[in-house]
């Protein structure tokens, strides 16, 4: 399957800084092609910060040409129900999916601590060490947002499910 080409749409949401990565897999490696996050005012109600993560993703994906997206993937919520700000961001993504034509999980949720052990190794990886091994996998040397932001969390998270699928390798294995 590593010959197979494919564009991962990787999302870790959250109402606070969600992150969106594009990642391109052809020849079995993986390469960013485009990263972004948004940081929402915590100040203001869940419904105003919905709407700017919807805003930010379809942006996002207007910029980067999202009707090529392969595969959306996000990670597994796994909180209490009655946890309402992570239901807001989940459905502000797919309404900006939804403009694109994506379906919300063409690939089945990814538990956090199962994408820090699928790319980084250990499932309790802190974030700079989410970003390294982003970087080693695929050999990025661009901005990655910083230490509040998820974008390198939402390219592990592609990375992670390319990984799962045989679609790459990890370089150590």
């Amino acid at each position: 399957m590593a010959d197979k080409k494919a564009i991962i749409l990787g999302l870790d949401l959250s109402l606070a800084c969600p992150g969106f990565a594009l990642v391109e897999i052809t020849k079995g490696k993986a390469k960013i092609l485009a990263v972004s996050h948004v940081k929402t005012n915590a100040k203001h109600d869940y419904a105003v910060r919905g709407r700017v993560i919807e805003s930010k993703l379809r942006t996002f994906l207007a910029e980067n040409k999202g009707e090529r997206v392969t595969y959306v993937c996000r990670e597994k919520y796994a909180g209490k129900f009655g946890h309402h700000s992570i239901f807001t961001a989940h459905a502000a993504a797919d309404r900006a999916l939804h403009d694109f034509g994506l379906l919300p999980d063409s690939c089945k949720p990814i538990a956090q601590q199962s994408v820090k052990k699928t790319v980084v190794g250990k499932g309790r990886a802190e974030k700079p060490e989410v970003e390294e091994a982003v970087r080693k996998i695929t050999g990025y040397t661009g901005e990655l947002g910083g230490a509040d932001s998820d974008e390198s969390d939402a390219t592990a998270v592609a990375l992670a499910f390319a990984i799962n699928e045989g679609l790459i390798t990890k370089e150590d294995e």
